[in-house]
């Protein structure tokens, strides 16, 4: 694949990264104004940029291993989802511990948001490699 492909792919996934983000801005917006302030961790905002950075950047060189190799591509996938679990575990953790009166509503909003992105992230990549391999056939 050549990297004028890989970038129109980046870009398309970067704008639905955003449209994604900007969805949570929202949905973030109308909880807390519907829920009282003791619900709803202060720190959303920031886990929500940090995801949609975080999995754009990752997405990145998802792409670029697999148009390497699609077994580099596993390999890549699987050290990734380690790292990106011991990350995000380590993240919580330091959190959780600095700020004890917030911890649940972190956590729970921080397990939401993770889960969101990372279901969208493994269907986009689903969709590339679908397109890659059609492309190699």
């Amino acid at each position: 694949m050549p990297t004028s492909l890989l970038t129109t792919i980046y870009k398309i996934f970067v704008k639905k990264t955003i449209y994604l983000t900007l969805i949570f801005f929202v949905f973030y917006a109308v909880i807390l104004f519907s829920l009282p302030g003791k619900y709803v961790s202060p720190a959303v905002p920031g886990i929500i940029l940090f995801f949609a950075i975080f999995t754009s950047t990752v997405f990145y060189y998802q792409i670029e291993a697999s148009i390497k190799k699609t077994s580099k591509f596993v390999n890549f996938f699987l050290i990734a989802t380690v790292f990106k679990l011991i990350l995000f575990l380590t993240l919580v953790l330091i959190y959780a511990l600095l700020n004890k009166g917030d911890a649940v509503n972190f956590i729970i909003s921080f397990f939401i948001i993770y889960l969101v992105f990372s279901a969208f992230e493994l269907v986009q990549l689903l969709k590339v490699q679908d397109k890659m391999t059609s492309k190699r056939l």
